[in-house]
């Protein structure tokens, strides 16, 4: 669970690493949302870019660029089903484009089942 002005990092490829929220998506009253669902937040801390590649540009972020992204793990813990337990050691999201498909190539780390679209889910390599 996060609120809003929290930092998040970020666990794919992209030039961002930190991620600051300041919209959560399903109603503009919200205060806590959960795995899974969408936001909207300031990145922070950015990496330069890279070598520029010949023959066509790629467009990267800058410090205060609004990204949307996908909540992915939590420190909160999760409990299953059959009492076992899940939580990891920081909160992660994952950037996304307008119509739901991710920035980056490849994605960092696993997740939980708790994410609902399977679309998403097939990019991570281990699932918990």
């Amino acid at each position: 669970m996060i609120q809003k002005q929290t930092w998040l990092s970020v666990s794919d490829n992209t030039n961002v690493t930190w991620l600051q929220t300041f919209h959560l998506y399903k109603g503009f009253n919200r205060h806590q949302t959960r795995l899974g669902f969408f936001i909207k937040g300031s990145a922070r801390v950015v990496e330069p870019p890279r070598i520029e590649y010949k023959g066509f540009k790629f467009k990267f972020n800058k410090k205060g660029d609004i990204c949307r992204g996908l909540f992915v793990r939590s420190c909160y813990p999760i409990t299953k089903l059959d009492g076992s337990v899940v939580s990891f050691k920081a909160n992660n999201t994952i950037l996304i484009k307008k119509k739901q498909n991710t920035k980056s190539k490849y994605v960092l780390g696993p997740t939980t089942t708790v994410l609902k679209r399977t679309k998403f889910k097939t990019l991570f390599n281990t699932v918990l």
